[in-house]
């Protein structure tokens, strides 16, 4: 797995660098109006030879081959945008410390990056583009169509991995927030209140709803059952918070909406102050983590700021989505990600041993 990741970064930062020489070459000849004459080959030539290890040497700085190409995403392109960004800066910064006598012209220093930033970043979403429209045919939108109601947290979660969904059709989303109503989540419509249910329902040829308030009162979902009821619409739901956190359930987890759901329950209050004293400044290490549970029990942990945080999970794709939230959501802690089988005792002890974690979430 090892040599084949090495193998996969060389050869993106092998295609970053050719980038680059391709938009500083082509950027000299449109200057001189596709007519290349001496000295401008001359410098041409000795500039490249130059620029070429300063911006490589900046793309490795900013660790623009972490990632995987096919999950690029706004990260990856804010870091292309800032290493393109140095580099800018940089090369003429080099042009007047060395006094190199090679003439470089204005129009180039100032159509580099931009060029640079489309060729590197677009072929990133086009392999992207091209990959997801591969793994997720136009028949995963001959699904059974469905509205969620819920635009929260959970709503965005759900809708996110159902979309791709062979079984779903997500034809909207119901919130009773209106700073919500009207827009987008993730490309899907926030259509309006829970109450025009019958009417978006009857519109768009809906017999199921997937309710998506697992925090919700008790109360909000006991009306939203009478709602579906009195349209004949079948009502699913996801699992309980409580389910959520205990790790009992997955947010995937769709099942009918049943008495339990509508019983009312004291919520329970976490102490936080503890937490924050078990966990803060402390190695922390999750298994599953790409999973609905141990992505948003990594989440929580975050927040408490340990010392370095472990994440273990089998599904690379998982592991490489809750890295990139927690980079975001929270910056600053270190993370270490593994992909393996927490069931294989030779890797875990060898985690166990290498990362020395004070907890362990399993």
């Amino acid at each position: 797995m090892r040599v084949r990741a090495n193998w996969r970064s060389w050869l993106a930062f092998a295609h970053d660098v050719v980038a680059a020489a391709i938009a500083w070459v082509c950027l000299y000849w449109l200057r001189f109006n596709l007519e290349w004459h001496e000295p401008q080959i001359s410098d041409v030539w000795r500039t490249l030879a130059w620029v070429l290890p300063l911006q490589a040497g900046i793309f490795l700085a900013f660790g623009l081959y972490r990632g995987l190409w096919r999950f690029a995403s706004l990260p990856d392109l804010q870091r292309i945008v800032l290493a393109v960004a140095l580099g800018a800066v940089a090369i003429p910064v080099v042009l007047v410390m060395l006094r190199l006598t090679s003439i470089v012209p204005r129009s180039v220093l100032i159509l580099y990056p931009p060029v640079l930033i489309l060729l590197m970043a677009g072929s990133r979403f086009t392999y992207r583009i091209w990959k997801e429209h591969r793994l997720y045919s136009p028949l995963a939108a001959l699904g059974e169509p469905v509205l969620i109601l819920g635009a929260g947290e959970a709503g965005a979660r759900l809708t996110k991995e159902l979309v791709h969904s062979r079984q779903w059709r997500i034809v909207g989303l119901l919130d009773d927030n209106p700073a919500k109503q009207g827009r987008l989540l993730r490309n899907i419509s926030v259509l309006g209140p829970i109450a025009e249910l019958p009417m978006w329902s009857k519109r768009f040829g809906v017999r199921k709803v997937i309710v998506a308030l697992p925090s919700a009162a008790h109360g909000v979902r006991r009306r939203v059952a009478e709602l579906c009821a009195s349209a004949g619409i079948e009502a699913l739901t996801v699992p309980s918070y409580d389910d959520l956190i205990s790790g009992r359930s997955q947010l995937t987890t769709i099942r009918h909406m049943e008495l339990d759901d509508l019983i009312s329950r004291d919520p329970v209050v976490l102490d936080s102050a503890g937490l924050k004293e078990w966990l803060g400044g402390r190695v922390v290490m999750v298994t599953g983590a790409g999973g609905s549970i141990g992505a948003e029990l990594s989440r929580q942990i975050a927040r408490f700021r340990p010392a370095c945080l472990v994440l273990l999970d089998l599904s690379e794709y998982a592991l490489y989505q809750i890295q990139q939230d927690l980079q975001d959501e929270a910056p600053g802690i270190p993370l270490a990600t593994l992909v393996g089988d927490a069931k294989h005792a030779a890797l875990v002890e060898q985690v166990l041993s290498r990362e020395r974690p004070s907890v362990v979430f399993h």
